[in-house]
Order: structure tokens, then sequence, then C-alpha cells
């Protein structure tokens, strides 16, 4: 069995005036979302989503994957439907939308959901605010991280842990990463870098979101946000937060923080969910 301890933050960043980010933590779901539109319709957009998908996803229990992974998408496909309704009994939220990231924890495992560039990630081997022999990736934790570069966490010298995004973007610039036209650490200073390819409240006929599962491992920490977030900080420093954070709510202030301290240039929104085998 894996007990999962849980925190969430949301905040309106330093150049915008309306937090159009919704999010919603109610185990064994949490959900976050970013909504885009005129006026409040971002906002609009993007509690709908939460309240659709948390209606419709109250109850789920695991049966098979491919099962469980189908739930999940049609409550996606049914969030789309509502805001599209919306945006049609209404002018001033036409076009309104938003992207969205989920999980859902089954015991030792965790589905994850995900529509545009709102990130899951896995900090694996990291127990927030444990002491460890192997001393902690030497990194600033409170600088501006916007022009920090990268560091790789996983190799044979950090045998301390790792953090890997676990959500697939859909988004130009991600297209452009796969087709290998740029190279991931690109994306955080490409010009198309806000450019989104999927967003719930446009969905195709045959559109959907992704599902993906992960297996735990005792000390997992997932991290849901939304690009206010991670565009604002490199994997490593999430990495440095939270492997050296009191707590759940420790590291979802400190994330908040530091992107604010990078720009805060957008809405800035994060659950972190810590996994501890009992």
């Amino acid at each position: 069995m894996f007990r999962m301890e849980t925190a969430g933050l949301t905040d309106v960043g330093r150049l915008r005036k309306n937090n159009e980010d919704s999010f919603s933590i109610a185990d064994p779901l949490l959900i976050v979302a970013d909504g885009m539109g005129g006026a409040a319709a971002g906002e609009i957009a993007s509690s709908l989503a939460v309240e659709t998908v948390s209606r419709m996803l109250k109850n789920l229990t695991f049966s098979r994957d491919a099962d469980v992974s189908k739930k999940i998408l049609n409550a996606i496909c049914e969030a789309d439907k509502q805001i599209k309704q919306k945006s049609r009994s209404q002018s001033n939220l036409s076009g309104m939308g938003t992207t969205m990231v989920m999980a859902v924890h089954f015991d030792s495992r965790i589905v994850i959901g995900n529509v545009g560039d709102s990130r899951a990630y896995i900090i694996s081997q990291s127990l927030a605010g444990a002491t460890s022999q192997t001393p902690t990736p030497d990194i600033d934790t409170n600088a501006l991280t916007a022009i920090l570069q990268p560091v790789s966490l996983e190799s044979p010298d950090n045998p301390q842990g790792s953090i890997r995004r676990i959500s697939e973007d859909h988004s130009v610039v991600m297209d452009l990463v796969r087709s290998g036209v740029i190279e991931e650490k690109e994306i955080r200073s490409h010009p198309l870098r806000n450019r989104i390819t999927k967003c719930i409240g446009s969905l195709g006929n045959r559109e959907s979101g992704d599902t993906v599962w992960y297996d735990l491992k005792d000390g997992d920490v997932l991290i849901l946000c939304t690009d206010g977030l991670w565009e604002m900080m490199h994997e490593d420093v999430m990495y440095a937060i939270v492997n050296t954070s009191s707590s759940m709510e420790d590291a979802c202030k400190r994330l908040v923080d530091t992107a604010n301290n990078a720009g805060g240039s957008d809405n800035i929104t994060v659950i972190t969910a810590q996994f501890t085998k009992t």
C-alpha cells in the first residue's frame, strides 16, 4: 500500500491581473488546469473543466488499465463538450479553452491524463526533508532560474535521485522537438513556446487527451503544474527544491516563490504528492 500526502497552491504571478488557473485535490484524484480566453473566459474554462472531470471521475475504481484510461478520456471529452456549449451561449466566452493534467492514485500505481502543455513530473528516490549521506546537488534554489543551464540528474555521479517528465506536451515546440528541429532545452526560449496544439474546448471529433501509467516507488514525488511554473525553472531546480523541502506544502510554496522570483510571467499552479509505502 502507498499513502499519498498532497498539497497544492496557485498564484496570479507578477504580470497578470487575473488568475485563470484552477486545481483540485480530492484523493485519489488530482487536477491542474490552465485556462485561456479573453476577460474571465480562461478562468471559467479551467474551473468548468475541473468541475466536470471531478464529477465524472468521482467514484472511479480500478478495473483494467484500458477501462480506466477510457473513462479518463471520456471525462476530458465531456469537459470539452461543456466548454463548447458554454462558449456558444455567451459571445464574450467565444474561443475559451484550457489545458489540463491530472493524476489518479490506485495503491502502487498512478495514471496521468493530460491535454495541452500543463505537465506531470516524477521525482524518484527523493524523500522530502530526509537527510542523506549523498550531498544535495549544488543548485541555488533562490536564483533567477529562467537563465540557469540544465544539469543531468540521472548520471552515475548523482545516485540520490532523478526527475523526469511523464506527460507529453501538445504544443508546437514539442512537435519541433519530436521532429528533431530543436532540442528540448530550447523550448523555454523559443518564440512559439506558448502555442499549444490541443486544448479542452477546441478538441476535434476524433481528438482526446493522452494517458500514461506509472508504477510507484517508495518516496516518489509527483509534480503537476502549469507552464507558469515549468517555463520559469529547469527541472534540476524543481528537483532541488522538492528534495530539500520539509513538507509538500513547503515544496509548493518554494516552487511558486521561485517561479515568481524568475519573473512570474504567467499564473502559477502546482500540486505536489509524495507516495510512501506503508
